[in-house]
């Protein structure tokens, strides 16, 4: 136990006994040399603490000269690290002026001191004191910040760093292959803004930590002349637009959203402008863009969380908080306000590693309620199908039913009807029995004629209801079979005359008004050819018939008989024709130069007789 506390006393106090002193110097001419360094005098440099070790943007050489007192001997190897330098040149000089390294962003990795992305100086302190020259040129804002270590406490800090920054990396690669993932199975475009967002914050911290030029583009030091501003660049616009997307402030609050758009589009307009500006103005143009797009970003959350009361906003709000915390420790710890150890080396990587945890956690969240609001939905529109389904069902019972009884009474109207004709044709029958009868037992001529006419008459209805039976059509008749059966039967009448009729009859249904008004005008006219026309006639001729033009018939009835005399009084027969002409609503036309020709036109359409036709030979 003794021995052991003797061990960690000494080690304390070589630690303590550790001091280390620093002072630069500014050649703006770049034209000292480390002789002339060596002879300037204390007074002639400025003390370098971390408070004032940015040069900003200046291709001035920085000289810096370091003091190490060493009053133990315990501890030889040390090593002297540059803490937050990555672009530009150092060289090494011991206090003679010996030239003992040189390091370089231009080199490849395997240049590196301890296979460490950071320059790193290997130191062996032997005596109690030593001085160091140290050349410094950059080409970007030069930030020189130093800290001495024991060999051995550094090689724990690079691999503890290295253990930290491979659990940082995998887990937001992680993070960027399940929200990809889910992007390719949810097709929803807020998520692929996300894989984009994440991937440009993954790009940009493998250029701040180093880890790029150490595992990935090792033997390619040109690589990083890019300096990562692009992916910084990127870093923010995709934050924007995911901020944009998630919020839907299109819908909520379009005045920000312009606000957003306008940051969107200014940032890509700061990086075309990056590869034409110089890199101190492309530099000052990229804080500019970070700092009003953080702000931006955060009014934007801070806006939608506590006024709109969106409470999915939280999570960006937190989440852009965890990363301005990170990057202001970051910062406190350069000015030397915050002790150097793991945790605040890599603040600005714990905060965004957190930024975009939260932002994934959103995204889930927000997907969340859309799949339980769709799932309410569904319940919701299930129901509405089931309850629709039901209604249906007792209509479809109701027409079942009413079709049913409609049936019925359709069928039992049919039959009625059906018994309605068969009933008048068997009266009609009996009718034509009894004027054949009393034609046969008639001995006064004209009264036979009489007869024999009001028969064939009545036969004309007769034959229109025996067709109406035997079609099982009660609302309309062929035409053409109606007038070839009614003039085979007038035709057998007349068989003596030997009359060679022609029939034309154009194949159409009439609703049964019509053809009976048009039968019974046929049977006139056939009739009337038949008893006057063919006296002295040696061969009678009759040719009938019926065209259709759109619903406009034409009947013509010709015969190669006499025709009409100049003293030839109308008779019945022509008053019926002329009656049942006017029922048709029709107009006629007659001529006798060589037979008797007989014109009639009339108008029927689907819905029955047209009484609006007019003709202007009427």
């Amino acid at each position: 136990m003794r021995y052991v506390i003797l061990f960690l006393f000494f080690s304390i106090y070589s630690f303590a006994s550790l001091t280390m002193s620093k002072y630069y110097l500014s050649d703006e001419n770049n034209q000292l040399t480390i002789n002339e360094i060596i002879k300037k005098q204390n007074s002639e440099y400025k003390i370098l603490t971390n408070k004032n070790s940015s040069f900003e943007f200046t291709d001035a050489t920085i000289w810096i000269k370091v003091e190490i007192d060493k009053k133990s001997t315990f501890t030889k190897e040390y090593v002297l690290e540059m803490q937050n330098f990555y672009r530009g040149d150092i060289e090494v000089f011991d206090e003679d002026g010996k030239f003992i390294h040189k390091y370089s962003s231009f080199l490849p990795f395997s240049h590196m001191s301890y296979q460490y992305p950071k320059i790193a100086i290997p130191l062996n302190l032997e005596e109690e004191k030593t001085i160091l020259y140290l050349k410094v040129s950059s080409f970007v804002k030069m930030t020189v910040h130093t800290k001495l270590w024991e060999e051995k406490a550094f090689q724990k800090n690079v691999l503890d760093s290295t253990v930290f920054l491979a659990v940082y990396f995998s887990g937001m690669f992680l993070l960027i292959f399940y929200n990809f993932i889910f992007y390719l199975f949810s097709k929803e475009r807020v998520f692929l803004i996300y894989v984009l967002f994440t991937g440009s914050v993954f790009l940009s911290m493998l250029f701040r930590t180093g880890m790029g030029f150490a595992y990935i583009w090792s033997d390619y030091p040109e690589l990083n002349q890019l300096t990562g501003r692009e992916f910084f660049y990127m870093f923010m616009i995709f934050g924007l637009i995911f901020c944009k997307e998630y919020l839907d402030t299109k819908n909520r609050t379009p005045k920000l959203d312009k606000a957003l758009m306008f940051a969107i589009y200014l940032g890509v307009f700061f990086v075309i402008l990056h590869f034409i500006l110089s890199y101190k103005d492309s530099f000052i143009f990229l804080v500019l863009m970070n700092f009003l797009s953080l702000i931006l970003m955060f009014i934007t959350a801070f806006y939608h969380a506590f006024v709109i009361k969106n409470k999915e906003a939280y999570y960006i709000l937190f989440g852009w908080s965890f990363f301005i915390i990170g990057i202001s420790l970051s910062v406190l710890m350069y000015i030397e306000v915050l002790e150097m150890n793991l945790f605040t080396q890599y603040t600005p990587e714990i905060g965004s590693f957190l930024d975009i945890t939260l932002f994934s956690m959103a995204l889930a969240s927000s997907y969340r309620k859309k799949q339980l609001a769709l799932e309410k939905s569904r319940v919701k529109l299930a129901q509405i199908n089931k309850n629709l389904e039901k209604i249906i069902e007792e209509k479809n019972k109701d027409l079942i039913e009413k079709n049913k009884n409609l049936e019925y009474e359709v069928g039992l109207n049919s039959f009625l009807l059906k018994e309605l004709s068969h009933r008048v044709k068997n009266n009609l029958q009996v009718i034509l029995s009894f004027l054949s009868l009393q034609s046969k037992h008639c001995n006064k001529e004209e009264v036979k004629v009489l007869l024999d006419e009001s028969r064939r008459r009545v036969n004309a209805i007769s034959t229109l209801h025996e067709l109406l039976i035997d079609t099982q059509e009660f609302n309309s008749v062929d035409i053409d079979r109606y007038l070839k059966k009614l003039l085979d039967y007038n035709k057998l009448i007349f068989n003596d005359l030997n009359i060679d009729l022609k029939i034309d009859i154009v194949s159409a249904k009439f609703p049964i008004e019509g053809a009976t008004h048009l039968g019974l005008i046929v049977n006139e006219l056939f009739s009337n050819s038949c008893k006057h026309a063919f006296k002295g006639i040696d061969s009678p001729k009759i040719e009938i018939s019926l065209q259709a033009i759109d619903k406009q018939y034409t009947l013509i009835v010709k015969d190669n008989g006499r025709g009409l005399s100049e003293n030839s009084k109308e008779n019945l027969g022509s008053k019926i024709i002329k009656a049942l002409i006017s029922q048709l609503n029709g107009v006629y036309s007659l001529k006798s130069d060589d037979g008797f020709e007989y014109t009639i036109i009339f108008r029927i359409d689907d819905k029955g007789i047209n009484n609006e036709y007019l003709d202007s030979r009427r």
